[in-house]
């Protein structure tokens, strides 16, 4: 029962009605005795997916994912079994009980969780007291330069970090481990030195849904552009594509006045600049790729979402991926266009309020804003432009099931390029389906979670793992790794290599903690049967050449980093050498 007494598990569920629950996140239908829908842990065309009344269940006959309303809110809000339980408690406004371990693993993995979760609670409230002192006057005049009032900086909790050593020697105090201050992501640790990973900066709380500081984003006040925004690195508690930022707030509003859509920003600064104005159904991903995970969540506060990413080149290309995911899981999405290399913040500071509101008005769907960006991609003042443009542009028209639709944007892009409505519905039919390209067929059927490093080190590890006859040409050895569950998992491997033992991939489940069990159904996802249509050597060796890129890139930034801060001109030297050596090699590789 994982800690809990088995009539409180049943109360629950009897509060919790399953069909309740379920059809929050996946439109139902009555047919007998049960209801369906589209499997929300898969992607499927044909309902599968059946919540049954009388069991108290739900099955997919299409993934074979089943249990109850606990199981399922684990799932499709990647909870573990106590948070579910808890998510489920406040959805039926029960108390939760005292919990009751018996499992001493499990108590362990909680008791840690607590206190990380309070070593991130003591910070932010040390973060805070520093800003209202006479020595965080740098931070707390920099905040009043955003334009922030007192009452904004109170209500999101911005605080100061003043140096890289007062809050180490703070939390020891408190009784704080170092292991638990790098742990909970707020330290780092060099040369057995532990250091306040945000230093110098101002501080902004990140808080889940529950109220728990779960993370912090420093943003540098000296003007400085490099790295002018860290955060916590992710951790037990934390997973940035597993959460938002403002998600507290917006679920307060929600429980008062009810929620009709969200507006999705990169930043948590954006969130407090539009905040501020009055415009507060917003969150922030923090500037990754958006998950599915994450398009789950919004599901769960609304049907309409507003992306308003920057309106430079990766802001405007991190919002067509953004589109996608969530267009995918039934989300009415629309995008606010934002003036060239502005950000909501700017857009608030310099249009104010209403200007940034009109710019919502006139949000564009989907595919008018594919074409927007497929029309500022080409010079269509040159002929090989304008062909290149109608091109890109008639598959991109292709995507819409709309008839009327298709119709009304060829007539766009005929008055923008030129050519006849006529040729371009020719060009339109005449269109060949698309072919799925080599790489991304190769990771087409395992969680893109991450980027393209990441990818590539669950495809070299699921090589290894089954045993695959081209991964025998290398050794594991001689790739670096840096998620700390691919460097458990290579450990693993080297062990096998040193037993002259084949690796099991069965045998993970039992050696990793279950956090790291996530990872390994990601890796799994690479050994398909209909991940086979593809060259796998040629693709593994890739992966290979695009981890060891990985290192020489970090290689040569730290070299960088020295360089810069180096004063001796013997020392510079030796840098120099270095990295000459390491971009050599690098344009090799390439």
């Amino acid at each position: 029962m994982r800690g809990f007494d088995a009539k409180f598990l049943e109360e629950l569920k009897n509060k919790n009605d399953i069909v309740d629950v379920v059809g929050r996140y996946v439109q139902l239908v009555q047919r007998g005795g049960n209801f369906w829908g589209k499997c929300p842990f898969h992607h499927e065309k044909t309902a599968s997916f059946s919540v049954n009344t009388n069991g108290n269940f739900y099955y997919c006959f299409g993934c074979h994912k089943s249990g109850d309303v606990i199981s399922f809110i684990m799932e499709i809000e990647s909870l573990d079994f106590n948070d579910a339980v808890k998510f489920l408690a406040e959805r039926a406004k029960m108390p939760l009980p005292e919990v009751k371990y018996d499992d001493e693993k499990v108590k362990e993995q909680r008791k840690q969780k607590e206190r990380l979760l309070l070593a991130m609670r003591e910070t932010a409230l040390f973060y805070v007291k520093n800003l209202r002192g006479e020595n965080g006057l740098k931070h707390y005049e920099y905040a009043l330069s955003r334009r922030y009032t007192d009452q904004t900086i109170v209500a999101f909790g911005l605080g100061a970090s003043l140096d890289f050593n007062s809050l180490p020697a703070y939390l020891r105090q408190k009784g704080f481990t170092n292991e638990e201050m790098v742990l909970s992501g707020v330290c780092g640790e060099k040369d057995g030195r532990v250091f306040d990973w945000l230093g110098g900066r101002l501080i902004v709380p990140h808080i889940d849904q529950f109220g728990n500081v779960i993370a912090m984003v420093g943003r540098r006040i000296d003007g400085g552009k490099e790295r002018k925004y860290v955060n916590t690195r992710e951790t037990t508690i934390f997973s940035k594509g597993k959460t938002f930022y403002n998600l507290n707030n917006v679920k307060k509003i929600k429980n008062a006045q009810g929620l009709d859509s969200l507006i999705l920003v990169e930043g948590h600064l954006d969130v407090v600049s539009l905040s501020q104005a009055g415009i507060t159904n917003v969150v922030a991903s923090m500037g990754t790729a958006l998950t599915k995970d994450q398009a789950r969540i919004l599901k769960r506060y609304v049907d309409k979402v507003y992306i308003s990413y920057d309106g430079d080149a990766a802001g405007q290309n991190a919002t067509l991926r953004g589109l996608d995911i969530l267009s995918e899981e039934g989300l009415d999405v629309k995008v606010i266009d934002l003036p060239d290399g502005m950000d909501p913040d700017d857009v608030v500071k310099k249009l104010g309020a209403d200007g940034y509101r009109r710019l919502m008005t006139e949000a564009k769907p989907l595919i008018d804003f594919k074409l927007d960006l497929t029309r500022r991609a080409f010079d269509l003042n040159t002929i090989d432009g304008k062909r290149k443009y109608v091109q890109k542009a008639v598959a991109v028209i292709r995507e819409s099931n709309s008839p009327t639709e298709q119709e009304d944007l060829l007539r766009q892009v005929s008055g923008t390029s030129g050519f006849t409505f006529e040729a371009l519905k020719r060009e339109l039919y005449a269109q060949p389906e698309k072919q799925p390209s080599v790489q991304p067929t190769a990771v087409e059927f395992t969680d893109n979670a991450g980027d393209k490093n990441a990818i590539a080190a669950r495809f070299v590890l699921s090589a290894y793992l089954f045993n695959k006859p081209y991964a025998k040409e290398t050794d594991i050895n001689s790739v670096e790794f840096t998620l700390p569950e691919h460097i458990e998992i290579q450990k693993y491997l080297n062990d096998c290599q040193i037993e002259k033992k084949n690796a099991r991939f069965s045998d993970l489940y039992e050696l990793l903690v279950e956090e790291y069990h996530l990872e390994l159904s990601r890796i799994a996802g690479m050994e398909t049967e209909e991940n086979k249509n593809f060259d796998q050597t040629v693709y593994f060796f890739d992966c290979i050449r695009t981890l060891k890129l990985d290192k020489i890139n970090r290689q040569i930034e730290r070299l960088t980093t020295l360089f810069k801060s180096e004063t001796d001109n013997a020392k510079r030297k030796v840098y120099t050498l270095e990295m000459q050596k390491l971009i050599t090699e690098k344009n090799k590789l390439n």
